[in-house]
């Protein structure tokens, strides 16, 4: 069972792919900062190789999707996506040198062994994949450079680790969790059948007429659906919850039962008849959702955490990238 609503894992460590979303409010910029650099974290410094392979491997990753024009787009913060993305690679780079730091000064190591099991998938997507194996090394991502990247990574995944372990959170702090949050815990979901008459209000009359005189929806619904009349839409809508449909639609199959046929539902797609097949309201009992809760409670206690690492730490950033 997953907490749909509130199982925010922090994981923002594979590989490098992943960018920080914290905004940074305490950092300056500075022309003092080494060439090699990018940015200067509590005196130490974040490469300028690693910066630019990361972007290098973000444009891949976007043009191949969305096209070589992608970067030129505005992101409707006036930012370019290209600055945009050059800021949050800064920004997860800050991220990680902190918690790499705070892992070495709790004596969290990493095994060779612990590298080269994580190495080993990567060289075998390298060696199956002739365009990525191209840009590795067009990009001198070496081994040596991959197996550091690996190094952090873990280290990063390492320490979050032990600090929600040293947390100790609780059964008690869980129930009481659970106990304010409810709403979390319970499903309220219908599952549903319509017919949608387009822009023939009439028609939509004389069909829920004769289901009033037949009372078989399913029975016409299929007559429907087998003519293939493109203006009498039959569609089987599954399970949905709140917050799916349209309001008008939503509010009137959740105030239906089970085997409920509505009357004329009028919305912006049309005039729908709408067969409720089923009602669910379940409630996950807190044995069910124990271990899920204790999670999150961990992943937002880890949150802070690197929010207040970040506002602590005396960060300068280069101001041209």
């Amino acid at each position: 069972m997953s907490l749909r609503k509130i199982n925010k894992k922090a994981t923002m460590m594979i590989a490098g792919l992943m960018i920080a979303v914290f905004v940074f409010t305490g950092c300056s910029t500075s022309a003092n900062i080494p060439e090699d650099a990018v940015a200067v974290v509590n005196g130490n410094n974040v490469s300028m190789e690693e910066f630019t392979k990361t972007l290098a491997l973000q444009r891949m990753n976007y043009e191949s999707q969305f096209g070589e024009d992608i970067f030129t787009q505005d992101t409707g913060s006036g930012m370019s996506l290209l600055d945009s993305v050059k800021q949050g690679i800064v920004e997860k780079l800050i991220l990680e040198e902190l918690l790499i730091r705070e892992a070495e000064k709790n004596n969290i190591t990493v095994t060779e062994e612990e590298i080269e099991e994580a190495y080993k998938p990567y060289l075998d997507f390298k060696e199956q994949n002739e365009e990525f194996k191209q840009f590795a090394e067009e990009n001198d991502m070496n081994e040596a450079y991959i197996k550091q990247q690996i190094k952090k990574d873990i280290l990063s995944v390492k320490y979050r680790d032990f600090f929600i372990e040293e947390l100790g959170i609780d059964e008690a702090a869980a129930r009481n969790f659970y106990e304010e949050n409810m709403e979390f815990f319970q499903i309220d979901e219908v599952s549903a059948r319509h017919i949608l008459v387009r822009n023939n209000p009439e028609k939509a009359k004389e069909i829920l007429a004769q289901i009033n005189n037949e009372g078989d929806f399913n029975t016409l619904a299929d007559e429907y659906l087998a003519a293939g009349d493109g203006a009498i839409i039959v569609e089987e809508l599954g399970r949905f919850g709140r917050g799916r449909m349209v309001p008008e639609f939503e509010n009137a199959v959740f105030s239906m039962e089970a085997g409920e046929v509505s009357g004329i539902v009028e919305t912006q797609f049309g005039h729908h008849i709408v067969l409720v097949q089923e009602v669910i309201k379940e409630t996950h009992d807190f044995e069910t959702a124990k271990s899920d809760i204790i999670q999150h409670l961990g992943d937002m206690e880890f949150q802070n955490h690197m929010e207040e690492l970040l506002n602590q730490a005396d960060v300068e950033i280069r101001e041209e990238l």
